[in-house]
């Protein structure tokens, strides 16, 4: 069992790996190995900016430690990495060392973070790359974080990394651009003397790596330094988003700048975004997007992108980045990919509020039914013509007059099916009572002026609101005979109110009607499906209103024995209406 090692180094595996700091280069012993790439990974500073390492740094560094704990010689040994004393070479070895163990080794943020959490004195943090005093700090844990949540989000794979690509394009004469991710690439504006100038060595790289890696798309942040048809002649759509140097875009540029990149790579192409370093204003709009679809913050968003492409994020841009990065991350459940396209961005699609879209949708279909509707109203049908609705199981043809009356017919509060009885006047009345449920009682439907009385069972009535009349259909040349000799009862045989109310019930039979008779009646029924009678009456008079419809006539001779009247045959039968004929003949 190994002893524990004693050192003055922060230990992060046990016996294995450790971080420290000397003033002088410390010697290689029995049980340790030292080594340190501070001069030999240097970073390349634009300002007052240190750090941290990019990810080249990283690759190499990962390369330089396998080799040592591979070595046979040191298979017994522990590895310090070191730095010197300065703060900023200290927070550059912590921060790579970590940022190693979490992307090759698998580590936690949590477990890396831990060894140098309480260090003394502490690590400093990075600041941006600008020329104004630093307000926004960059602390290993950012960056660390940032790293673990591309890596977690498949946005970085160390196994298929290109260092030998990586080295070369981000050098100034090979066209300085980085992939950012597999979808992004930032890149300095590439610049020409004039329209149609010949290209520069740095131009002719950056065209060839574009068309040969499917970018469908270059977004322009800074004034025209070159001529966009360079891009467009092969094929790469060109988009211009320009803002100030040194300034925030607003949100609806950053709406349409997510929504046209949300579109390319939809499509499986790949975005190429570019101001005049590549560092401020493309970082602004490529952070938003990288908050938008995977949930970074903005400080983690900050650090992975610094080390894919150093400097990326200036001056209050931080600021601007770390203000908004909710709302960024809310649009991903509050905002949607416009349907319709843009033409200030080319024809792609922008980012709408969902409930802006949503209302929109509203509004579309209430403009296709509207749309629909007047449609419906122009249409020309002549009044005589017939519609053929035989698919509707074999039913005869409906007029377009029979059709809107039908409609117009049916009554908005219905009190209940009228009944008819005799009263003692001799006269029927109606009542709206559901009290009575003999079998033998009949309904009254009517269409137009005309009443038509009608088995319980049989519910063929079409009330029509505006009459107020219910009268039986009965020949005009002929009365109904009741009682004595010279009484004479009007045709009219039901009064209906307008407001439905129910007159008084009373005896259906009174004996005073009871005679000894021999009765010939004729009753006639007319459906409700058939046409209004005004039409035909005004034509060839009150006879042939019946006949205008298709009619169902019933004939019987009955002979009345007894003195009484049988049940079964009352002057009010099921079959409808009765109708005593003009002659009558006594026993």
């Amino acid at each position: 069992m190994h002893h524990k090692l004693h050192t003055d180094a922060i230990e992060f595996l046990k016996n294995k790996v450790y971080l420290g700091s000397y003033d002088q280069a410390p010697e290689n012993s029995s049980s340790f190995v030292y080594f340190t790439v501070e001069d030999a990974l240097p970073y390349n500073a634009f300002h007052l900016d240190f750090g941290p390492l990019h990810i080249g740094h990283l690759y190499r560094f990962a390369v330089a430690l396998h080799n040592i704990l591979n070595d046979p010689k040191n298979s017994s040994k522990a590895v310090v990495f070191y730095s010197s004393s300065s703060a900023k070479a200290r927070a550059n070895a912590a921060c790579i060392l970590c940022c190693y163990l979490v992307l090759v080794q698998d580590w936690a943020p949590h477990q890396v973070l831990q060894p140098i959490s309480q260090i003394q004195p502490p690590l400093m943090p990075f600041r941006d790359a600008g020329y104004s005093k630093a307000d926004f700090e960059l602390s290993i844990q950012d960056v660390v974080y940032g790293i673990w949540r591309a890596k977690e989000r498949n946005m970085i794979d160390i196994t298929n990394f290109n260092l030998e690509e990586y080295e070369q394009y981000e050098r100034v004469d090979q066209g300085d651009f980085n992939l950012i991710c597999d979808e992004f690439i930032a890149f300095a504006s590439p610049r020409q003397s004039r329209p149609g100038a010949p290209l520069n060595q740095p131009f002719r790289k950056l065209l060839q790596y574009f068309v040969s890696h499917n970018v469908e798309l270059v977004v322009r942040l800074n004034t025209h330094l070159y001529d966009k048809n360079e891009f467009e002649k092969r094929g790469i759509k060109h988009l211009d988003m320009i803002f100030e140097d040194g300034t925030c875009p607003t949100m609806e540029l950053v709406q349409k700048f997510i929504g046209a990149s949300e579109t390319i790579i939809s499509n499986g192409g790949k975005i190429a975004v570019h101001c005049k370093a590549g560092l401020g204003r493309t970082g602004c709009l490529i952070g938003a997007y990288l908050i938008y679809t995977h949930g970074f913050t903005a400080n983690e968003c900050i650090g992975y992108m610094r080390m894919m492409r150093p400097g990326m994020v200036v001056g209050p841009q931080q600021h601007w980045l770390y203000l908004h990065q909710n709302e960024f991350r809310d649009w991903r459940h509050t905002m949607v990919l416009d349907t319709e396209p843009d033409k200030s961005i080319g024809g792609l699609f922008p980012l709408i509020p969902l409930d802006a879209y949503k209302e929109r949708r509203r509004q579309r279909r209430r403009m296709e039914t509207e749309r629909d509707n007047m449609d419906m109203n122009d249409a020309d049908i002549p009044a005589d013509e017939s519609v053929d609705i035989s698919s509707m199981g074999g039913r005869r043809k409906v007029s377009t007059q029979l059709r809107q009356a039908a409609t117009e017919a049916i009554p908005s509060d219905n009190p209940g099916q009228p009944r008819k009885y005799i009263g003692r006047n001799g006269r029927y009345t109606n009542s709206d009572e559901e009290r009575d449920n003999e079998d033998d009682a009949p309904y009254t439907s009517t269409v137009g002026n005309n009443a038509i009385s009608s088995s319980p069972r049989k519910e063929m009535s079409v009330f029509n609101e505006n009459q107020e009349n219910v009268v039986p259909v009965v020949d005009d040349d002929s009365d109904v005979f009741m009682g004595d000799k010279d009484s004479k009862v009007s045709t009219h045989l039901t009064r209906k109110t307008a407001n439905h109310s129910s007159p008084t019930k009373h005896h259906r039979y009174p004996s005073q009607f009871y005679r000894r008779t021999t009765t010939t009646t004729k009753t006639t029924t007319t459906i409700a499906s058939s046409p209004p009678p005004s039409r035909f009456a005004k034509k060839n008079g009150a006879d042939s209103a019946i006949k205008g419809a298709k009619q169902r006539s019933i004939s019987s001779t009955r002979s009345i024995k007894g003195g009484r009247v049988l049940s079964s045959e009352r002057i009010i039968g099921n079959p409808g209406v009765r109708k005593l004929s003009a002659k009558r003949y006594e026993s």
